[in-house]
């Protein structure tokens, strides 16, 4: 027998080896060890956390007295451990062994990681559509030409005050978008935002930035629309007034939006500085 043939003898063994030992590894875990990977791997611990949160924090400024003690004791259950052991419960319910088994056979593979994890998928299956879409588009576009006044594209403004929402200064109904004068500062900043994230509005799926306020900031904001009512709110972002809705009523609950003609970019951008403390 030669040594190239000896090595490649070598070679083959030592491949079946590393199969059988990760064949091994897989076998030898039980249905808990795979349910956590499947948890893990399906990040569903964070988001059921994430879920909660966006439900949990503009409660807080509304609840006082037993309901601020209730709220903490609902947040003591939303450990890891506790949310795990109850997706896990979950699981036992909805699978059997065998179906437990090709989910986690499933999460391994490449198939997974581009179906779940790329945004290619969505978007070439958008883009299928694409003509269905420019039909509804044309639709839209012909109703609301006639439904609705045209309105004036709100430009940013350029000024000289740093980011956050503020107070009009001597507002009257008729002052100009241009002409309208800010207080002398912020009534909330990012250190008063709990969490902004990019969404798309159901109405014309443009891209905007929702706000959701510490419990703080959920009471300043409150004051500020309760105060303002009929007035605009400008929103400064990187030295440029970027929006200047009208309040129409006090808003509880802890929850804005930054709306308007924005590229995605623009929108991603506002959403980094916002982040910043």
């Amino acid at each position: 027998m030669t040594n190239r043939m000896i090595s490649t003898k070598t070679r083959i063994l030592t491949i079946g080896l590393i199969l059988i030992s990760f064949s091994l590894t897989s076998c030898g875990q039980n249905r808990q060890e795979k349910t956590a990977a499947i948890i893990d791997k399906l990040n569903l611990i964070e988001n059921q956390k994430t879920n909660y949160k966006f439900q949990i924090e503009p409660l807080k400024y509304q609840a006082s007295g037993e309901d601020s003690i209730k709220i903490v004791e609902i947040e003591n259950q939303l450990s890891d451990k506790e949310i795990a052991k109850r997706i896990s419960s979950a699981f036992n319910e909805i699978f059997s062994d065998k179906e437990i088994n090709e989910i986690y056979d499933f999460i391994q593979t490449s198939a997974f990681e581009k179906f779940f994890n790329s945004n290619e998928t969505y978007k070439v299956i958008n883009s299928k559509f694409k003509d269905i879409d420019n039909e509804i588009d044309g639709i839209t576009k012909k109703f609301s030409e006639t439904v609705e006044k045209p309105t004036k594209k709100f430009e940013p403004i350029p000024v000289d005050k740093e980011d956050g929402f503020y107070e009009t200064v001597n507002y009257s109904y008729s002052t100009t978008n241009e002409k309208v004068q800010l207080a002398d500062k912020p009534s909330l900043t990012s250190r008063d935002i709990l969490e902004v994230k990019k969404t798309y509005s159901n109405y014309n799926d443009r891209a905007e930035i929702s706000i959701v306020f510490t419990k703080d900031g959920a009471r300043k904001f409150y004051l500020l629309t309760k105060e303002n009512i009929g007035k605009p709110i400008p929103i400064v972002i990187a030295k440029h007034i970027v929006s200047m809705p009208i309040v129409n009523s006090e808003i509880i609950g802890g929850r804005a939006s930054i709306s308007g003609d924005f590229t995605e970019e623009e929108i991603d951008k506002m959403i980094e500085i916002l982040k910043e403390k």
